[in-house]
């Protein structure tokens, strides 16, 4: 017994020092392959909202701000995202959603004091403009409870997609019932309701119901113009997220040679009302640094329409993006030099300005944070439905066959 114990443990000791280093090995291959961060431990009131400042703002995602933390926690609940820059974009999500929510707590507030904030309306008129105060609240909530579901991101995008779609389309159900029609008993409500305007009225019910409509829709232009306007600036910041994310792609670079010239359009038929209300020729000045801003980008955008490599990506990109903030500010300053007299013939007070600058802002980052989710998502559906199929082949190859003759 003695030689048999003697001889297993002599076995043990030539294992041991192979055991030992065992461990070293996949720490060192793992400090090879992730990247080591910068960022410190996290802090809810330092430094993850610090981090989550510069993260949302940026476009391209670095991986070296991706907190210990937060690498912990994709590895319990999503260790299947092994890749670094699919590691920070989830955590660029994160921090993005994070702003949003925290955006959305005094616009929701400010949204009720609006509400009520009119002259005596009657009880359907006043609720339906309670509903988009409501649907914003609804969203606030939704967006602060999600921030749990970070790294689930299937099950995520999804429920933010419906609150998105609840809190963007609410405004634009509001203003379909005809607010006129709500005043027919009672005229001095009516005389009341079009000083929103400040029309002040001693004219008949028809003139009335005319004026009424007149101040509502001012009123849904000034409630419905910063969710226009910041759509599409969203759309195409999430186009080039997702370019950067995933190079290789192409659809990002056709959406942002589309998105352009819509917004192009958008942005011309906001701009309309106030200066024809101002006449004011910086709104001229500004609203050209705008137009010719966007047909900048979507020039830019077909350098993006094939495949890239990161570098090439990031290059492409960042030289154009610099160019493009550079014109939107200096076409901004003209535009809010225009905008101070029709802040002051409107009698828009210095919250109302406020909360718009803070909703346009708010809204390019959520329909950032949407779009890159859309757009992602659909490359992966069209990828997935590419079953080869022999037929559709040949009926493509036709197609490359008579586009080529045709632009010969």
């Amino acid at each position: 017994m003695d030689d048999e114990r003697r001889t297993e443990l002599g076995i043990v000791a030539q294992q041991l020092p192979a055991s030992t280093d065992a461990p070293a090995q996949p720490e060192l291959a793992m400090r090879q392959v992730a990247p080591v961060t910068s960022a410190p431990v996290e802090t809810v009131s330092r430094h993850f909202l610090g981090i989550s400042l510069r993260r949302a703002f940026r476009l391209a995602i670095r991986t070296d701000e991706v907190l210990p933390s937060e690498r912990a926690h994709l590895e319990s609940r999503a260790s299947h995202i092994r890749n670094p820059e699919q590691q920070a974009f989830l955590a660029w999500r994160r921090s993005v959603l994070l702003l949003v929510a925290i955006m959305f707590v005094p616009l929701t507030i400010s949204r009720f004091i609006e509400a009520f904030d009119h002259p005596a309306l009657p009880r359907a008129a006043r609720a339906f403009l309670l509903f988009p105060a409501i649907a914003e609240a609804l969203f606030c909530f939704v967006a602060f409870d999600q921030l749990r579901n970070w790294a689930a991101w299937k099950k995520q995008r999804r429920i933010m997609f419906v609150a998105w779609a609840v809190y963007f389309v609410a405004p634009f159900l509001v203003y379909l019932y005809p607010f006129r029609g709500a005043f027919d008993g009672s005229i001095y409500a009516a005389r009341a309701a079009a000083e929103i305007g400040g029309v002040h009225l001693n004219a008949s019910n028809q003139t009335i119901h005319m004026v009424v409509g007149l101040a509502f829709g001012v009123q849904a232009l000034l409630a419905l113009g910063p969710k226009i306007i910041s759509l599409m600036p969203g759309l195409i910041r999430a186009s080039i997220v997702s370019k950067l994310l995933f190079p290789g792609t192409t659809a990002p670079g056709w959406l942002i040679m589309l998105a352009a010239p819509f917004y192009t359009l958008f942005a011309f038929i906001i701009v309309l009302l106030p200066y024809q209300i101002t006449g004011s020729w910086q709104f001229l000045v500004g609203n050209g640094g705008i137009l010719f801003a966007q047909i900048f980008i979507g020039v830019s955008g077909k350098k993006l329409t094939v495949p890239l490599t990161e570098q090439e990506s990031h290059d492409r990109i960042h030289k154009a993006w610099l160019w493009y903030i550079g014109i939107l500010v200096i076409s901004a300053g003209f535009m809010v030099y225009g905008l101070s007299d029709f802040i002051s013939q409107m009698h828009l007070g210095a919250v109302r300005v406020v909360t718009t600058l803070l909703t346009v802002v708010s809204n390019v980052l959520l329909d950032t944070l949407i779009g890159t989710d859309a757009i992602v998502a659909a490359m992966s559906h069209f990828r997935n439905r590419a079953v080869p199929d022999p037929a559709r082949q040949q009926l493509l190859r036709d197609a490359e066959i008579k586009l080529d003759t045709f632009c010969a």
